[in-house]
């Protein structure tokens, strides 16, 4: 079996929403336990079955979408946290699943991960740690990579 000549230092699994899934259900749990300790069911059992089914969709949406991007929040300070000690490849690798799960709809969060990759290449991190985290941040479009054109005018 041949292998390729070139292949790819990390590979990436497909970004899926099986993570949103995970939150969409804690949010579901979490929304049914309070409707049974405040009361809440009833108030939905005597709503209409058109107006109860799309609200408890709606409030449960919502839920899992907030609680999914404040996973992301706690997820970006975790690493931040983490840059205190020595970056090893191994442990970037650990974190391009974490960066290829995460929703950067916030520009906040995008500076947040240009900070951890400016606080990494001034550390005593490897060259191919480096190297990894910037492609993995260039994939997901936190790095912008710009490329001037090759002139022969000395300036």
């Amino acid at each position: 079996m041949a292998t390729p000549i070139l292949k790819p230092r990390v590979m990436m699994q497909q970004r899926s929403t099986v993570n949103f899934g995970y939150w969409l259900v804690i949010g579901l749990i979490g929304w049914t336990m309070l409707s049974f300790v405040t009361g809440l069911r009833e108030v939905l059992v005597n709503l209409p079955f058109y107006e109860s089914i799309p609200l408890a969709l709606t409030v449960v949406f919502l839920t899992g979408v907030l609680l999914k991007m404040a996973r992301d929040e706690w997820w970006i300070r975790y690493l931040d946290r983490q840059t205190q000690f020595y970056i090893g490849h191994e442990t970037v690798l650990s974190w391009c699943p974490i960066i290829d799960s995460m929703w950067l709809i916030r520009k906040p969060m995008r500076r947040e991960l240009r900070h951890l990759y400016k606080h990494i290449t001034q550390t005593k991190a490897s060259q191919e740690s480096i190297e990894t985290l910037a492609t993995q941040l260039v994939e997901r479009g936190v790095l912008i990579v710009y490329s001037r054109p090759k002139s022969d005018h000395p300036a």
